[in-house]
């Protein structure tokens, strides 16, 4: 991104200050504390003169390791006033090795990435996508001691700018901290610049459900979808009929799961004598490779299934086979459901041809199912396991404004219970 790399002062100029105050410009430590360090300082690192006449410093940190002052001093004095200002950072707990913060975010943001072997196969790669767009290419470079708090500010306001949203910044600005966040622990850095960083402000997120009238104009338009040219958005060829995909929009309007989990559902998942479907893995493609992980918040969960979905999940169930590890909605060739070929092929067209709005989300159908449940007056942790979110805090930040009709009957059942006690 041009115009993004970053700047930096260069502090090695104290040296050729003659004016002590100087010497301090820039460091947080104030004159107290050099004195206080000058009077306790006593065989506190060694000073020597060169045959320059030029003043050198030496120190030892707290790892054993000796090491030399970045720069000559033209006077023992200021050379004094570098040697107090070590002290004051071993006595505060705040020294690091120098040559630590000498890595670039480039090999931090390696290291870092190195740890993160539990990933799921998406969120590794976005993690990887954000390095590659926003972070390498600002502070790729960098040393991790140099970045500087209103340096990430600048970069916030760099990407605000060139119209990237919201999300994108706060999750931008995220992975930077967590790199940074790697580098303080093992000693690189003292603080992290990241923190206290005035970020753009989320907007709401809009949840529109469908109605149910809504929900079945797509389940049959996905089931009969109107034959187009090749193309885009055109019907597989040699068939023009899908009973499993108007089985599927139900299935989701209906037990609320999530795409990837529907997608990875397999046949010993469902247990219809007990009536319910058990949600432990999902199946996503990242990098046009399919990869079977946990559901999103790592909790497996048990979804009651309405008595109409049992029935044609039975009837489901004598085109599939016999094997209980086989899909149970499989593409039109019968290999897994591969979701961004079924949504530009199958979803989007239906949609189209429905009369739903453009901006119809498979998502809506698991919105659907949390308006369904509000309004037949579910408690919200009944609503949380079944949607498997990892806090009831989360289903009341998502489903909250649609609860005003549920408050309004529990204080008309409350004047009901008084008037007939």
């Amino acid at each position: 991104m041009a115009g993004l790399e970053p700047f930096f002062g260069h502090h090695s100029a104290v040296a050729n200050n003659t004016d002590i105050s100087n010497t301090l410009s820039g460091y947080p430590y104030c004159m107290a504390n050099i004195d206080r360090a000058k009077r306790t300082r006593k065989h506190f690192g060694t000073i020597r003169q060169m045959p320059s006449g030029k003043w050198q410093a030496r120190y030892t940190g707290t790892d054993g390791i000796q090491r030399v002052a970045p720069h000559t001093f033209l006077s023992k004095k200021q050379a004094e006033v570098w040697l107090a200002r070590k002290q004051i950072e071993i006595e505060d707990q705040k020294w690091r090795p120098p040559e630590l913060g000498k890595e670039t975010v480039t090999t931090w943001a390696k290291r870092w990435m190195a740890t993160k072997v539990n990933l799921k196969p998406s969120t590794k790669a976005d993690y990887e996508k954000r390095l590659r767009v926003y972070v390498v290419p600002r502070f790729g470079n960098t040393y991790v001691n140099k970045i500087m708090r209103a340096d990430v500010q600048a970069w916030v306001e760099e990407l605000i700018e060139s119209g990237f949203s919201a999300s994108t910044v706060r999750h931008a600005v995220g992975t930077l901290s967590r790199i940074l966040n790697e580098a303080m622990a093992t000693g690189a850095l003292v603080a992290n610049p990241c923190q206290r960083i005035s970020l753009p402000r989320l907007p709401k997120g809009k949840v529109e459900p469908l109605t149910l009238e809504q929900v079945k104009a797509l389940a049959y338009a996905i089931e009969y979808p109107e034959i187009k040219p090749a193309g885009h958005g055109a019907v597989p060829p040699g068939r023009h009929h899908f009973p499993e995909y108007g089985l599927l929009v139900r299935f989701a309007a209906f037990t609320g799961l999530r795409a990837a989990e529907i997608a990875g559902l397999k046949i010993k998942a469902l247990e219809l004598d007990k009536g319910v479907v058990r949600v432990t893995e999902t199946l996503s493609e990242v990098g046009g490779y399919l990869h079977t992980v946990p559901p999103k918040t790592y909790q497996a969960r048990a979804v009651p299934l309405p008595e109409f979905l049992i029935e044609e999940l039975r009837n489901h169930f004598n085109t599939l086979g016999g094997d209980v590890d086989s899909y149970v909605f499989r593409s039109p060739q019968g290999t897994p459901l591969r979701w961004e070929s079924f949504y530009s092929r199958h979803f989007k067209p239906a949609v189209r041809q429905a009369g739903l709005p453009e901006s119809t989300r498979f998502h809506d159908l698991r919105h659907t199912y949390a308006s369904i449940l509000i309004s037949q007056g579910a408690h919200p942790r009944a609503m949380m396991e079944r949607l498997g979110h990892s806090s009831i805090n989360v289903t009341l930040g998502t489903y909250g404004h649609l609860l005003p009709g549920l408050d309004e009957e529990l204080t008309r059942k409350l004047n009901q219970a008084w008037s007939s006690s």
